[in-house]
């Protein structure tokens, strides 16, 4: 273990930029490296220098999860890969305030969550990708074209054959999410009959 916490006090200390500290420290919290850190506090360590890191380490990473933004948090999950139903996933609030951020950096978080679709073989994180494909799409006007340029569309959509139910239930609301958009362009788009 005495690798373990140098190295990631090596993470936390090392990096001349804030960002990438606090990048580092949002990836552990990601992989619940707080939780091992408890655990390990609980043990008799007799190196007093691991015993010092590891005191050290809980607590900046206790900062960090105080100053992290509900945003910052999905974004660490989303780049990590391993989604899981998280508070913010579900949150109307959240969707309608950081949709459009989902286009930062040339989309990148919404095509990993397309990539994650494409390769991940676990049903809860292709659950939690389509649902949030779906909220993109739902809370960003445009987002049923930028879904379907990526090739979001298609992949969402031969989810709702999958073996997995949960799998199923997700893609088919994703893809009344990204056609609903298309009704109501559609509907603008007909003329109105007059009755005569």
């Amino acid at each position: 273990m005495s690798v373990t916490a140098d190295n990631f006090m090596n993470l936390i200390e090392k990096p001349l930029e804030k960002e990438v500290t606090q990048e580092n420290a949002l990836t552990m919290i990601q992989c619940k490296v707080v939780k091992h850190l408890e655990v390990l506090e609980g043990q008799k360590i007799e190196d007093e220098d691991i015993s010092e890191d590891i005191e050290m380490l809980q607590e900046t990473l206790h900062n960090s999860m105080h100053d992290l933004s509900s945003f910052d948090e999905y974004s660490s999950e989303v780049k990590s890969g391993r989604l899981e139903w998280s508070p913010v996933h579900k949150s109307e609030k959240f969707w309608r305030e950081n949709a459009l951020r989902l286009n930062e950096k040339n989309y990148e978080l919404l095509k990993i969550l397309i990539r994650l679709l494409e390769s991940s073989q676990d049903p809860l994180v292709l659950c939690v990708s389509a649902h949030d494909i779906g909220e993109y799409v739902r809370h960003y006007p445009r987002g049923k074209n930028v879904v379907e340029q990526l090739g979001g569309k298609q992949l969402v959509m031969q989810y709702m054959g999958h073996e997995d139910p949960n799998v199923r239930y997700e893609a088919l609301l994703a893809v009344q999410k990204l056609m609903v958009h298309n009704w109501e362009y559609l509907g603008k788009q007909l003329p109105v009959q007059k009755e005569g």
